[in-house]
């Protein structure tokens, strides 16, 4: 059959009554009365909904009513305890007020009854927990961009507040009496009686989603850098210090995922300042654990490479072991109880760190306050973990992404030993750093004589 000559009917334009041209009419020349009346300056505080726009009908929760009905896993889903929760909304009370600008409103109606600070914040640790942002909607009553709102607010909150500083007087590392108790408490871990470790540091990678090319160039940063080869990952580079107890003391999330953990640290604020060996930051004598990432000098304590070592040197590899994965459970300890971390951040990675700062901040909130051991997630909450990671795709194998798990000893293997390289180490050279031990007599060679003294060896394993 020719179709020579054959076109298709137009399509009929939609049928607009009389009346509703009319509606629209006349809130078009409302909304035009309006902006002709009113200044700049009275436009900018304007609330209310614009004209036209539907309300959408809710029912506002109380925090109250939901802890009653989650019963005994209102702390599976909270990730504390609900005395713990009062205490954080009532650190946080007055900032958030000011934060959300809780006041009557002057203009316009509110069908759907004022959302409460408390409301906020158990929306923003729902959302933090990993939670689905479409539950959290039809658990608190409240829209898509309340949620994020909150989420933002509760962030910039926390992040402000001294009460959730790392150290005392809202110092950016502990102070030399603070790194005394530190130093007594990985005494009472250590099997050698290492008494000279003020912290355990290392680096972990914090996952997102690939950055958008604005992103990329905002930050004067290239795509490409924000991809780790090694876990075939887009992120940020944490480096973090803990104490014994697992708190954070210290962080620095300023570098994307390809960079070095030795980078990261030399770069730091921190770093510089021990760079030279006349510092006085750290107390003599005393230094940090760290990994093979790292380089021994006089603040810094770190394994020995390599397989065929003398007996004791092994020993001492094991010893300090034993301190130094006190910051890799750290690391789990904050994924497993920050759902959003075991899966790719979604946003814009320039609101990355600030979030990962407050999850640090109120991971220490909930060590000091009793909620130390975290329970297992609730089920919901980890299916939408797992369903987001699987939604992500690898760079370089095309096969789909795995929510991060913890292995046997509570570390987060899938996004450690990400920066365990010296590609690009400042002298040029690609390869490990010459270690600074001009006098043979830093802290670390202090603890591998230690663990001689003793005629130390590693223990057999079962």
């Amino acid at each position: 059959m020719s179709l020579a000559g054959f076109s298709l009917p137009s399509r009929r334009p939609p049928i607009v009554s009389k009346r509703h041209m009319n509606v629209r009419r006349e809130r078009l020349m409302m909304a035009a009365c309006v902006m002709e009346i009113l200044d700049d300056d009275e436009l900018v505080g304007l609330k209310g909904r614009m004209l036209g726009s539907n309300n959408i009908k809710r029912t506002r929760k109380t925090v109250e009513g939901m802890f009653t009905e989650l019963g005994p896993y209102a702390r599976k889903a909270y990730r504390m305890s609900l005395d713990a929760f009062y205490v954080l909304h009532d650190t946080l009370e007055d900032a958030l007020r000011q934060e959300f600008n809780v006041s009557e409103r002057k203009r316009g109606s509110n069908p759907n009854g004022n959302i409460s600070t408390k409301l906020r914040l158990s929306a923003a640790l729902r959302f933090f927990a990993g939670a689905d942002v479409y539950s959290i909607i039809l658990t608190h009553g409240i829209g898509l961009q309340t949620v994020y709102d909150s989420v933002y607010g509760i962030v910039n909150a926390v992040n402000e507040s001294s009460s959730f500083s790392f150290n005392r007087n809202e110092a950016s590392f502990p102070s030399h009496a603070e790194q005394r108790e530190i130093a007594l408490g990985f005494l009472e871990k250590s099997g050698a009686g290492f008494d000279k470790i003020v912290m355990a540091l290392d680096g972990m990678l914090v996952w997102t989603s690939q950055p958008s090319k604005r992103d990329c160039n905002e930050m004067k940063i290239g795509q490409r850098l924000w991809h780790c080869y090694r876990k075939d990952k887009y992120g940020w580079l944490l480096m973090a210090g803990c104490d014994h107890e697992t708190r954070f003391r210290w962080a620095d999330i300023r570098h994307p995922a390809s960079t070095s953990d030795y980078l990261a640290w030399v770069t730091s604020d921190v770093g510089r300042k021990l760079d030279g060996d006349d510092s006085d930051l750290i107390l003599p004598n005393h230094s940090i654990a760290g990994d093979n990432a790292f380089v021994e000098n006089m603040t810094m304590s770190t394994p020995i490479p390599g397989h065929n070592v003398p007996p004791h040197e092994d020993a001492y590899n094991f010893y300090l072991s034993q301190i130094r994965i006190t910051i890799e459970r750290a690391f789990g300890i904050l994924i497993h109880r920050w759902g959003i971390l075991r899966r790719p951040l979604d946003m814009s990675v320039q609101k990355v760190p600030a979030i990962v700062t407050c999850l640090m901040r109120l991971h220490n909130f909930c060590i000091d306050h009793d909620s130390r051991k975290t329970p297992s997630p609730i089920c919901n909450d980890e299916r939408v973990v797992s369903r987001s990671a699987q939604r992500t795709k690898g760079k370089d194998s095309g096969v789909s992404h795995r929510a991060i798990t913890l292995d046997n000893v509570g570390r987060p293997d899938g996004l450690l030993g990400a920066g365990h390289h010296f590609h690009d180490e400042p002298g040029g050279r690609g390869r490990r750093p010459d270690a600074n031990i001009n006098c043979r007599h830093t802290p670390m060679r202090q603890m591998i004589k230690q663990v001689k003294d003793q005629d130390l060896t590693r223990p057999d394993q079962d």
